[in-house]
């Protein structure tokens, strides 16, 4: 898994860690690493940075200091996007960031989206539902998972988006929670 080795890389990751529940952390790489396998899969050119950025940041918005409100995939896009700009990236590419985050949760992607704005929309789901888990080479699944593991995603992960639909009834996740999400979290095939 060809992860990027660059200041804003490690700056992104140090930043999940420290304010996010480890489940949610590998959670996150795990995301990245089933994009990374798609694309493969797909034979899909992408940036590797901002992949790795809007991987790991994808569900900033889920902790509680950058829940400002809103939708949780947007308000977590803004906090990319600001934390981009603040590590040195222009303008352009911390927007890249900010589309791939706040489109991830998308009932459907709008046409001739990016190509980390599609691999993200996919990993996700294949971390917490299992969508695309066929694509994704089998000697590649143990590994990521020993090295990351999912920590009861299932439960702690349902338990934030249970939490995220009562308070924003309005939002994708409690669309998505009032239409049998959390059942399909359940049925992912993984042990947690």
């Amino acid at each position: 898994m060809p992860v990027p080795d660059s200041e804003f890389a490690r700056q992104a990751r140090e930043l999940i860690v420290t304010v996010a529940p480890p489940f949610l952390v590998n959670h996150s790489v795990r995301a990245y690493a089933w994009a990374v396998e798609l694309a493969l899969h797909d034979d899909l050119r992408f940036d590797a940075e901002i992949l790795y950025v809007s991987a790991i940041l994808h569900d900033i918005g889920l902790v509680s200091e950058y829940d400002i409100g809103g939708c949780f995939e947007i308000d977590g896009a803004i906090a990319a996007e600001a934390f981009s700009v603040g590590a040195g990236q222009s303008p352009a590419r911390a927007r890249a960031i900010y589309d791939v985050i706040a489109l991830h949760m998308a009932d459907e992607l709008p046409p001739e989206t990016a190509g980390e704005v599609v691999l993200l929309w996919d990993s996700t789901g294949t971390d917490v539902t299992g969508y695309r888990y066929a694509d994704v080479r089998r000697a590649v699944v143990p590994p990521v998972l020993a090295a990351y593991p999912r920590l009861d995603f299932k439960r702690e992960f349902g338990a934030l988006f249970v939490d995220q639909a009562a308070r924003k009834p309005t939002c994708t996740v409690a669309r998505m929670v009032a239409s049998g999400k959390l059942e399909a979290i359940n049925r992912a095939p993984y042990d947690s």
